[in-house]
């Protein structure tokens, strides 16, 4: 093989990849997108029988903020779904401006230092707890809450 022929085959082969690696760096694949790894829980936590999603979150963390795009989705794919999002250690004022975010696709409400709560989410945020009359369905942090995720919740209710 001649050198022009290597390098014609190499800059081809970059030709072909680089374009998918320019869009995998910008919109990379998601855990969630591909499996359904919610955990099982079985925690003493009261949870509310009139909810089946509820949404742990910060008052400032910005992927919390940015969850609600996602439930407004479902709760397009579902209507029946009831959804709350619980703000951990944070004030009425957080609250109101998250239910304004919203605007009547969740409830909002603020809780103070839960460690049961917060064990079950393992601390991360924003979580997804899914209920069923109030028990404990599962449980999804941000990374695992994708597509298959979002099926199994707007098919079981």
């Amino acid at each position: 093989l001649s050198a022009s022929k290597i390098i014609r085959n190499i800059f081809t082969v970059l030709i072909a990849i680089l374009p998918f690696g320019i869009y995998f760096a910008i919109h990379p694949i998601y855990q969630g997108d591909f499996s359904n790894e919610g955990v099982l829980i079985k925690k003493k936590l009261v949870l509310p029988k009139d909810k089946d999603l509820l949404i742990v979150a910060l008052a400032d963390c910005p992927y919390c903020i940015q969850s609600q795009e996602t439930i407004k989705l479902i709760h397009k794919k579902n209507p029946k779904i009831k959804a709350e999002y619980i703000i951990m250690n944070g004030t009425k004022q957080d609250s109101i401006r998250y239910a304004e975010m919203l605007k009547g696709f969740a409830t909002c409400r603020t809780q103070k230092n839960n460690v049961v709560l917060m064990q079950t989410i393992h601390g991360s945020f924003p979580s997804y707890i899914f209920v069923q009359k109030g028990k404990f369905k599962k449980v999804w942090n941000n990374d695992n809450f994708g597509v298959l995720a979002w099926d199994e919740l707007v098919s079981s209710l």
